[in-house]
């Protein structure tokens, strides 16, 4: 088997319930959606057997373990990947849009997972550790609320969009305000990334 990748990269996680966690981030090529917004570079820069990506992601001395893009789960062998790092001790991630279900047995892999779904993007997962909503045109309380009801998850988060660099976070705590003024049992919270603020790559 043949991983299609951008990058390996270790780094602190910047956004989210583990911001500050130290992750090695395994960038997947690939997407299927466009994004307008989207500044990630998922276009495939190298191909790895599974053994020479075991021993690059063992290089780092980190037993924290990303899956990203891109969309990570579009990868083929993505299961037999992550039991494999699972059986080496290995605390899994996983960062995708919600477009498609992760397996049974890649689910039992995984220790976490973020989804950030899409505005006109099909919503396919049901099951999350966080939600994490860009806020994007098109991004109202109203499909906020949707996603909410579609995916059950311990952690709500909007994050601002990045527009050339810039982060809007105006409209993005603006629209916070109007989803958590109603009593919720998890509000929704602010994640930005923090990785740009503070200049981490």
């Amino acid at each position: 088997m043949l991983y299609a990748l951008h990058e390996i990269f270790a780094t602190l996680q910047g956004e989210g319930r583990n911001t500050g966690k130290p992750c090695v981030f395994v960038r997947f090529a690939g997407c299927n959606l466009q994004c307008p917004w989207c500044d990630t570079d998922f276009s495939p820069k190298v191909h790895l057997k599974e053994e020479a990506l075991l021993a690059r992601i063992a290089d780092f001395g980190i037993k924290n373990v990303i899956f990203t893009g891109g969309e990570p789960l579009l990868q083929r062998g993505l299961e037999a990947l992550a039991r494999q790092l699972k059986n080496a001790g290995y605390w899994l991630g996983v960062e995708t849009n919600g477009t498609i279900e992760p397996s049974d047995g890649l689910r039992a892999c995984l220790d976490y997972i973020a989804t950030s779904p899409k505005v006109d993007a099909p919503l396919v997962i049901t099951r999350a550790n966080e939600v994490r909503l860009v806020v994007a045109e098109g991004v109202t309380a109203t499909w906020c609320r949707a996603v909410r009801e579609a995916v059950v998850a311990e952690d709500y988060y909007l994050s601002p969009c990045d527009v050339q660099g810039v982060l809007q976070v105006h409209p993005a705590i603006a629209l916070l305000g109007e989803l958590n003024a109603a009593p919720l049992s998890s509000p929704w919270r602010l994640s930005l990334q923090t990785h740009k603020l503070a200049g981490i790559p």
